[in-house]
Protein backbone atom coordinates (compact mmCIF):
# COMPACT_ATOMS: atom_id res chain seq x y z
CA UNK A 1 0.00 0.00 0.00
CA UNK A 2 3.25 2.80 0.99
CA UNK A 3 4.28 1.45 -2.63
CA UNK A 4 0.96 2.52 -4.36
CA UNK A 5 0.62 5.46 -2.34
CA UNK A 6 3.73 6.80 -3.34
CA UNK A 7 3.39 6.24 -6.92
CA UNK A 8 0.13 8.06 -7.10
CA UNK A 9 1.64 10.74 -5.09
CA UNK A 10 4.45 11.06 -7.63
CA UNK A 11 2.23 11.10 -10.80
CA UNK A 12 0.39 13.75 -9.04
CA UNK A 13 3.15 15.76 -8.19
CA UNK A 14 4.76 15.37 -11.61
CA UNK A 15 1.04 16.10 -13.60
CA UNK A 16 0.83 19.47 -11.73
CA UNK A 17 4.23 20.34 -12.49
CA UNK A 18 3.15 20.12 -16.04
CA UNK A 19 0.12 21.94 -15.83
CA UNK A 20 2.24 24.74 -14.41
CA UNK A 21 4.22 24.95 -17.25
CA UNK A 22 1.63 24.92 -19.01
CA UNK A 23 0.00 27.71 -17.81
CA UNK A 24 2.79 29.73 -18.16
CA UNK A 25 3.39 28.88 -22.05
CA UNK A 26 0.18 30.18 -21.91
CA UNK A 27 0.19 33.09 -19.80
CA UNK A 28 2.97 34.10 -21.86
CA UNK A 29 1.53 33.75 -24.92
CA UNK A 30 -1.29 36.32 -24.12
CA UNK A 31 1.16 38.84 -22.67
CA UNK A 32 3.67 38.45 -25.93
CA UNK A 33 1.69 37.54 -28.63
CA UNK A 34 -2.72 37.66 -28.22
CA UNK A 35 -2.82 37.06 -31.65
CA UNK A 36 -1.11 33.98 -31.59
CA UNK A 37 -3.29 32.77 -28.70
CA UNK A 38 -7.12 33.77 -30.74
CA UNK A 39 -5.63 31.74 -33.89
CA UNK A 40 -4.69 29.00 -31.78
CA UNK A 41 -7.80 29.07 -29.70
CA UNK A 42 -9.96 29.58 -33.35
CA UNK A 43 -8.27 26.41 -34.85
CA UNK A 44 -8.90 24.44 -31.66
CA UNK A 45 -12.38 25.20 -31.45
CA UNK A 46 -14.38 23.09 -32.11
CA UNK A 47 -18.27 22.86 -31.53
CA UNK A 48 -19.02 19.51 -30.18
CA UNK A 49 -23.44 17.84 -30.24
CA UNK A 50 -23.50 16.05 -27.11
CA UNK A 51 -27.11 14.80 -27.32
CA UNK A 52 -26.56 11.22 -28.79
CA UNK A 53 -23.37 11.07 -26.55
CA UNK A 54 -25.27 11.72 -23.39
CA UNK A 55 -28.15 8.98 -24.05
CA UNK A 56 -25.84 6.62 -22.31
CA UNK A 57 -26.48 8.41 -19.34
CA UNK A 58 -30.10 7.89 -18.71
CA UNK A 59 -30.15 4.06 -19.28
CA UNK A 60 -32.54 1.93 -17.31
CA UNK A 61 -30.65 -0.94 -16.26
CA UNK A 62 -33.31 -3.89 -14.32
CA UNK A 63 -30.38 -5.43 -12.00
CA UNK A 64 -32.64 -5.09 -8.65
CA UNK A 65 -34.80 -8.56 -10.01
CA UNK A 66 -31.21 -10.37 -10.38
CA UNK A 67 -30.10 -8.96 -7.36
CA UNK A 68 -33.26 -9.64 -5.09
CA UNK A 69 -33.48 -13.58 -7.30
CA UNK A 70 -29.94 -14.17 -5.85
CA UNK A 71 -30.22 -12.33 -2.86
CA UNK A 72 -27.68 -14.93 -0.76
CA UNK A 73 -25.26 -14.73 -3.53
CA UNK A 74 -25.04 -11.12 -3.79
CA UNK A 75 -25.94 -10.61 -0.32
CA UNK A 76 -22.55 -12.45 0.43
CA UNK A 77 -20.49 -11.03 -2.00
CA UNK A 78 -21.04 -7.92 -0.94
CA UNK A 79 -20.45 -8.92 2.85
CA UNK A 80 -16.59 -10.66 1.69
CA UNK A 81 -16.02 -7.31 -0.25
CA UNK A 82 -17.18 -4.75 2.31
CA UNK A 83 -14.93 -6.91 5.04
CA UNK A 84 -12.09 -7.07 2.71
CA UNK A 85 -12.07 -3.09 2.17
CA UNK A 86 -12.25 -2.68 5.33
CA UNK A 87 -9.42 -5.30 6.63
CA UNK A 88 -6.80 -3.65 3.97
CA UNK A 89 -8.17 0.15 5.26
CA UNK A 90 -7.84 -0.40 9.00
CA UNK A 91 -4.27 -2.93 8.74
CA UNK A 92 -2.81 -2.26 5.42
CA UNK A 93 -3.50 1.57 4.85
CA UNK A 94 -2.11 3.22 7.39
CA UNK A 95 0.40 6.16 6.36
CA UNK A 96 3.50 6.76 8.04
CA UNK A 97 5.89 8.61 5.95
CA UNK A 98 5.44 12.31 6.33
CA UNK A 99 4.14 13.83 2.68
CA UNK A 100 2.89 17.46 3.79
CA UNK A 101 -0.04 18.80 5.52
CA UNK A 102 -2.33 19.01 2.29
CA UNK A 103 -1.09 15.76 0.56
CA UNK A 104 -1.62 13.77 4.55
CA UNK A 105 -5.02 15.19 4.84
CA UNK A 106 -6.20 14.55 1.36
CA UNK A 107 -4.66 10.48 1.93
CA UNK A 108 -6.61 10.21 5.24
CA UNK A 109 -9.62 11.33 3.56
CA UNK A 110 -9.59 9.23 0.90
CA UNK A 111 -9.15 6.22 3.96
CA UNK A 112 -11.89 7.58 5.53
CA UNK A 113 -14.45 7.56 2.96
CA UNK A 114 -13.14 4.08 2.04
CA UNK A 115 -14.03 2.80 5.39
CA UNK A 116 -17.10 4.46 5.32
CA UNK A 117 -18.72 2.94 2.05
CA UNK A 118 -17.18 -0.42 3.61
CA UNK A 119 -19.28 0.15 6.41
CA UNK A 120 -22.17 0.83 4.38
CA UNK A 121 -21.43 -1.79 2.13
CA UNK A 122 -21.48 -4.76 5.07
CA UNK A 123 -24.85 -3.01 6.40
CA UNK A 124 -26.24 -3.41 3.14
CA UNK A 125 -24.52 -6.75 2.44
CA UNK A 126 -26.33 -8.05 6.00
CA UNK A 127 -29.31 -6.69 4.72
CA UNK A 128 -29.84 -8.05 1.37
CA UNK A 129 -28.59 -11.69 3.11
CA UNK A 130 -31.01 -11.89 5.29
CA UNK A 131 -33.69 -9.77 5.18
CA UNK A 132 -34.14 -9.19 1.21
CA UNK A 133 -38.03 -8.07 1.43
CA UNK A 134 -36.62 -4.86 3.76
CA UNK A 135 -33.71 -4.38 1.10
CA UNK A 136 -36.07 -3.57 -1.61
CA UNK A 137 -38.49 -1.85 0.53
CA UNK A 138 -35.32 0.34 1.10
CA UNK A 139 -33.77 0.53 -2.14
CA UNK A 140 -37.69 1.75 -3.41
CA UNK A 141 -37.40 4.42 -1.15
CA UNK A 142 -33.85 5.48 -1.94
CA UNK A 143 -34.68 5.52 -6.06
CA UNK A 144 -34.61 8.83 -7.82
CA UNK A 145 -34.41 9.82 -11.22
CA UNK A 146 -32.00 12.28 -12.54
CA UNK A 147 -32.77 13.90 -15.67
CA UNK A 148 -29.35 14.93 -16.88
CA UNK A 149 -30.42 16.02 -19.87
CA UNK A 150 -31.34 19.79 -18.85
CA UNK A 151 -27.61 20.13 -16.91
CA UNK A 152 -25.61 19.28 -19.65
CA UNK A 153 -27.66 21.08 -22.88
CA UNK A 154 -25.32 23.82 -21.64
CA UNK A 155 -22.37 22.10 -23.37
CA UNK A 156 -24.02 22.71 -26.85
CA UNK A 157 -23.99 26.57 -26.58
CA UNK A 158 -21.52 28.24 -28.20
CA UNK A 159 -20.08 31.43 -26.03
CA UNK A 160 -17.15 33.58 -27.81
CA UNK A 161 -17.47 36.43 -25.01
CA UNK A 162 -14.94 34.63 -22.74
CA UNK A 163 -12.46 34.69 -25.58
CA UNK A 164 -13.33 38.08 -26.39
CA UNK A 165 -12.83 39.78 -22.98
CA UNK A 166 -9.36 37.42 -22.55
CA UNK A 167 -8.00 39.06 -25.47
CA UNK A 168 -9.49 41.95 -24.54
CA UNK A 169 -7.61 41.98 -21.63
CA UNK A 170 -4.62 40.10 -22.04
CA UNK A 171 -2.18 41.54 -20.19
CA UNK A 172 -4.41 41.06 -17.39
CA UNK A 173 -5.04 37.44 -17.89
CA UNK A 174 -1.52 36.58 -18.93
CA UNK A 175 -0.22 38.20 -15.57
CA UNK A 176 -2.76 36.62 -13.15
CA UNK A 177 -2.12 33.08 -15.29
CA UNK A 178 1.46 33.69 -15.27
CA UNK A 179 1.74 34.56 -11.19
CA UNK A 180 -1.15 31.72 -10.39
CA UNK A 181 0.95 29.03 -12.59
CA UNK A 182 4.65 29.48 -11.16
CA UNK A 183 3.16 29.62 -7.72
CA UNK A 184 1.82 25.89 -8.67
CA UNK A 185 4.95 24.94 -10.22
CA UNK A 186 6.66 26.57 -6.94
CA UNK A 187 4.58 24.79 -4.19
CA UNK A 188 4.47 21.02 -6.56
CA UNK A 189 8.43 21.59 -7.02
CA UNK A 190 8.78 22.22 -3.08
CA UNK A 191 6.68 19.78 -2.18
CA UNK A 192 8.08 16.87 -4.83
CA UNK A 193 11.47 17.79 -3.04
CA UNK A 194 10.00 17.60 0.74
CA UNK A 195 8.49 13.66 -0.98
CA UNK A 196 11.41 12.52 -2.00
CA UNK A 197 13.53 13.48 0.58
CA UNK A 198 11.17 12.01 3.59
CA UNK A 199 11.24 9.10 1.36
CA UNK A 200 14.75 8.71 1.33
CA UNK A 201 15.38 8.80 -2.27
CA UNK A 202 13.42 5.92 -2.78
CA UNK A 203 12.01 5.46 -6.51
Amino acid sequence: MQVVLEIIIRVAEIMTIIAGLVGVCLSLGLLISPGLIRKANRTLNRQMMTERQLTVLNPYIDSESFVLRYHRVSGGFLIVSSIFVLLFLFVGAQVSADFGFFTDMAIEFSILLGKTAGVVGLAAGLLLFFYPAAFKALGQKANISIDTRPGFSKLDTICVDIDSIIIKFSWIFGLVGLAVSAALIIISVVNFLGTAASLGGGL
